[in-house]
């Protein structure tokens, strides 16, 4: 459930002008004045819970009194008009995926990057801001030369707005999500955390295989037909684990970005990071390939992170209790769960299966645990898809993403019909000479890939060694272009 709310009336509420913050869900802020704050993030997954239903901040909202504020997220929501005049030491502000048509940055002075792209502006003043280096305005249609009042260079291939001279990576495509689309959600995850237990539950299919190992038994990206919930389109694609990367060679890497990609043609709506019990350290060593480059492909902001096996994940407090506690155990861990779309809880426990030994008593106690079983992963799966919901109105995309797609969808169709094939024949020699044919074909992907990410950002850094030191293998789609 998603409510509409005033974002003005919200704002005094929850940070009263003359008064402390008495959030318990903004940990950080709890207890600051206005003035003592200097992070805000009230994107669209930080206002409101799962319980009581997030909110939507909607018509006009200025901010007063925070005087020393340096950072402000406010995305994702369905604001007209913003304005943040008042906050002089403000340094970066991101009200991308809103309903602006004013944006009022005149007197910050310190302001050094904006993200007001998918928005409704029609002009945009920012001669005020001397300071400024990019301005991401993609997707703002009514944006030009003549609409714009500012000392920036417009940077066409990237849709930013930047200081004359600076050398700025193109970033991602991000687009508004239209109510036909399919909302594609990625899987990822250490694997034996529950990744294919969990598409399961999404999609209410047995056709992802659960195996509580820590060995994977999701060798490829695997998609779910469609499904519906709410009147949209979703799809789950389930990513080999991060524990199966050992001497995985550089071109298998690269067969796997082009795999990846072609599994997902529309783009991605939502990363689902899957982990289970405490957030273990290889969790956070995975979780890092993300966090090093926020600043260039934005994926931590369409990325949840799903905590399986949580008995209480009904309660309210309990939840809350345990966000807490990953809030306050390393600053580290702090700062990623702060970065994501928040946690969601559930709990999928595995389906016994009966089998013709199982008598009486035994057979009674499975079929009961069946039925709870059930019905504790059909609560998980509608509280998982309502987050969803609220959360895939925008669509992720690398900038080469359609090129990589159309050009190895051929290669992608022809080694599917020769797996197929393989899997029927029984001679050895066939089934040798086969395979070289499949692994020259993924070679061909791998080389297509290499050359339009090649194209866009120069050589490909060595991504064995990375992968052989962080021993993590899927990040490696989102961060081919980190040097």
């Amino acid at each position: 459930m998603v409510n509409n709310v005033n974002a003005q009336e919200w704002l005094n509420e929850k940070y009263p002008p003359n008064k402390s913050c008495p959030r318990d869900s903004d940990p950080e802020n709890k207890g600051k004045s206005r003035s003592g704050i200097t992070h805000l993030d009230i994107r669209k997954s930080k206002v409101g819970n799962f319980f009581n239903g997030h909110k939507t901040l909607i018509e006009n909202l200025k901010l007063e009194g925070f005087t020393n504020l340096r950072v402000l997220t406010i995305s994702s929501h369905e604001l007209i008009s913003l304005d943040v005049s008042d906050c002089p030491n403000l340094e970066e502000l991101d009200c991308h995926g809103n309903e602006l048509t004013s944006l009022n940055v005149n007197g910050c002075v310190n302001l050094r990057k904006i993200d007001c792209s998918n928005n409704n502006l029609s002009k945009l003043d920012l001669l005020m801001c001397p300071n400024l280096e990019v301005v991401n305005i993609n997707n703002c249609p009514k944006l030009n030369k003549n609409t714009i009042n500012s000392n920036l260079y417009h940077n066409a291939e990237s849709g930013k707005l930047v200081k004359s001279g600076l050398q700025v990576k193109s970033g991602p495509q991000i687009t508004k999500a239209q109510d036909s689309d399919i909302r594609n959600i990625l899987i990822v995850g250490i694997t034996g955390n529950g990744k294919s237990a969990l598409s399961n539950v999404l999609t209410d299919t047995d056709q992802f295989a659960e195996k509580a190992s820590s060995t994977s038994v999701t060798k490829n990206f695997q998609k779910s037909d469609t499904f519906e919930w709410q009147g949209k389109k979703y799809r789950v694609i389930d990513n080999i684990g991060f524990g199966d990367t050992n001497n995985i060679s550089e071109k298998d890497i690269l067969f796997r970005i082009g795999d990846g990609i072609h599994s997902a043609k529309e783009g991605i709506n939502q990363v689902l990071f899957v982990f289970k019990g405490r957030f273990a350290p290889e969790q956070v060593a995975a979780f890092n390939m993300f966090k090093d480059f926020i600043a260039e492909t934005g994926i931590t902001k369409f990325t949840t992170l799903v905590r399986t096996n949580f008995e209480n994940f009904q309660n309210q407090e309990r939840c809350e209790e345990d966000q807490n506690n990953l809030l306050s155990q390393t600053p580290e861990l702090e700062e990623i769960v702060s970065s994501c779309n928040n946690i969601v809880y559930v709990d999928n426990p595995p389906i016994p299966v009966i089998k013709d030994s199982d008598k009486g008593r035994a057979r009674e106690r499975k079929e009961e645990r069946i039925l709870a079983n059930k019905e504790l992963r059909r609560d998980s799966r509608e509280k998982i898809l309502n987050h969803l919901a609220e959360n895939c109105s925008e669509i992720y995309k690398l900038k080469k993403w359609d090129s990589i797609h159309d050009h190895v969808a051929e290669y992608m169709r022809q080694i599917e019909e020769k797996e197929q094939v393989l899997a029927k024949i029984s001679s050895s020699s066939e089934r040798t000479r086969l395979q070289n044919e499949i692994n020259e074909t993924k070679g061909k992907v791998a080389d297509e890939v290499n050359a339009r990410l090649t194209a866009e950002i120069g050589p490909i850094p060595k991504l064995t060694a990375q992968i052989e030191m962080k021993n993590i293998h899927f990040s490696q789609l989102f961060n081919f272009g980190k040097k």
